[in-house]
């Protein structure tokens, strides 16, 4: 009777349908600079994200284990597995469309990604540099990270005057450039020379090696002055310091939040 039972158990338990997985959360955000599509000129400033999964934490767990990973590579990984689209643009068919994001505007979605993954608010821990304790803090993802409104056109170039007097025509940094210019790059003066050959608009279309040797020719004021215009550019979200009062002694607590802390604690 008891084997009888136990049959007429698993026979239902076969016909019953198979639990739904729920399909991961999403969230829409406005870019700033947006991206253009290339076969109709339209530039398109909505994007949709979603949520992190199990699968992007084990693929990005393998990325953090090359000894060559820079954090501009991890950031456009992450943001090219989970960015859906933008626009009409369906970025799963071509991720490299990504490449073209302004910085300021990578970091947009990047804050959508942990909105998706976590909800408006965001907790983690951290040490009292008084007492030494640990206190619960909450972040709220959407006031705690205001936008910063861009001090120059985001589509367009900038015109910056050298010593000479020549205009140098300088395209706004993109994701791509980041990523390009941390991995060749051993110091900061090796990064300005690489961001400046990958930035400048050339009329006659000279050649990467062209580039490089323009702008390592450079002197230093100009170069400074070339850098200082790009660095300069006020976008995206406002990445800095929160400050609260510790739960425990109530001194105040100055904590400094980066991105890839902010995700994965």
């Amino acid at each position: 009777m008891g084997i009888a039972n136990d049959a007429d158990a698993v026979n239902n338990a076969i016909k019953e349908p198979a639990p739904e997985l729920s399909s991961p959360e999403k969230v829409i955000v406005e870019l700033q600079r947006g991206l253009v599509d290339p076969n109709t000129g339209i530039w398109y400033t909505d994007a949709e994200v979603r949520e992190m999964t199990g699968a992007d934490e084990e693929y990005m767990a393998g990325l953090e284990s090359k000894s060559t990973l820079t954090y501009a590579e991890y950031m456009s990984s992450l943001i090219k597995r989970t960015v859906v689209r933008v626009g009409q643009m369906s970025t799963s068919d071509n991720p490299s469309v990504l490449d073209a994001l302004t910085i300021g505007d990578r970091d947009i979605l990047f804050l959508g990604v942990i909105r998706a993954t976590y909800g408006r608010t965001k907790s983690f821990q951290a040490q009292c540099g008084n007492c030494e304790k640990l206190n619960d803090v909450t972040v709220d993802l959407e006031e705690d990270f205001p936008l910063l409104e861009p001090n120059v056109d985001l589509r367009s170039t900038l015109d910056v005057k050298i010593r000479n007097g020549e205009t140098i025509k300088l395209r706004i940094p993109t994701a791509a450039d980041n990523a390009f210019a941390a991995k060749v790059s051993k110091s900061v003066a090796e990064q300005n020379s690489a961001m400046l050959a990958k930035c400048r608009v050339w009329e006659n279309g000279e050649t990467q090696a062209q580039a490089d040797s323009w702008a390592k020719g450079l002197n230093l004021g100009d170069r400074n002055t070339l850098i200082k215009s790009l660095t300069s550019i006020k976008a995206g979200p406002k990445l800095g310091e929160v400050d609260v009062p510790c739960a425990h002694c109530g001194h105040d607590m100055t904590i400094r939040i980066d991105w890839i802390s902010l995700l994965l604690s």
